[in-house]
């Protein structure tokens, strides 16, 4: 005959009477009565088929059967304990390395957005990548992905955080050094993307003139530094271009020109903590730091 299920509150009392060895003790150490004690352990007896304890004039004395659960059931109550002792009543501080991956410019305007974050977790190590290639959550390159884009991957899964405007900007006194020069000698700073695809090289193909002279730069915030120098114009993000007093915004964003910035992960990671913990930490946060610009 197959043994019955266990009932996991009948453990500590078998557990008892193998340490007190008699069914009193153990009523005093659980703090129940005799005859509960001797209920449970009849019980459990019954259901594994079992004979667990020889009774003697002396006490109860453990058979083979019964120092088999004796052991493994100090263990069980050892993880027990251990589960009560590091997890009960305590706010666990998250631990382990988190890497997110975003654009140079993000990094800059998201900066206190991830000092706060790491400030809240520090027992995260947080790892940030700045980097515009395609990169592979499917490889697991990084954790997150804050990236703009209209059309996010469909294997991955996020959140739409906030619209991303674009606009032509340029130095104030190099826009009044050159505004009665013709278009031709008006130098652009311009992203180094040679499939034309980011709004910022869509914008500077359709404001610049097709001979004036270009300096490129492979990274965005190479470009605004540039502008901010007034060495020529150049097509930033409005979240960049708006946060800087100098420069001056020389025509309005164009709808057909934005996109949305998207923070992502693979969904066999969406149930981890530490990025649980950042989603939920930084959205609302990002959203705030976007819209204030």
């Amino acid at each position: 005959m197959n043994a019955q299920k266990l009932d996991w509150s009948d453990i500590p009392f078998v557990l008892a009477v193998c340490e007190a060895g008699s069914l009193s003790g153990a009523a005093r150490q659980l703090g129940v009565n005799h005859s509960t004690v001797f209920r449970r352990i009849e019980g459990v007896e019954t259901r594994l088929g079992v004979t667990l304890f020889e009774r003697l004039s002396h006490g109860y004395v453990m058979t083979a059967a019964g120092e088999h659960f004796f052991q493994n059931g100090l263990q069980l109550r050892d993880g027990m304990n251990n589960i009560q002792r590091e997890l009960g009543g305590q706010d666990l501080r998250l631990a382990g390395a988190l890497t997110v991956t975003t654009t140079d410019s993000l990094l800059f305007c998201l900066a206190p957005v991830f000092s706060a974050f790491q400030r809240q977790y520090p027992d995260i190590e947080l790892r940030l990548l700045s980097d515009t290639r395609p990169l592979d959550l499917m490889q697991r390159d990084a954790d997150i992905a804050l990236r703009p884009t209209n059309s996010p991957p469909e294997h991955w899964i996020g959140r739409s955080l906030s619209p991303l405007a674009y606009a032509a900007y340029a130095q104030k006194d190099f826009l009044d050094e050159v505004q009665s020069r013709p278009a031709t000698e008006h130098r652009w700073i311009r992203l180094n993307d040679s499939l034309y695809q980011s709004p910022m090289s869509r914008i500077t193909a359709k404001h610049k003139a097709e001979s004036a002279p270009v300096t490129v730069s492979n990274s965005l915030m190479g470009v605004l530094e540039l502008v901010r120098r007034g060495l020529g114009f150049g097509a930033l993000p409005c979240y960049l271009g708006d946060a800087c007093p100098d420069l001056v915004r020389i025509h309005n964003p164009e709808e057909k020109f934005g996109s949305s910035l998207w923070m992502l992960t693979h969904p066999d990671i969406r149930r981890s903590a530490r990025v649980h913990a950042f989603f939920e930490f930084s959205t609302g946060r990002i959203r705030e730091a976007l819209k204030n610009i």
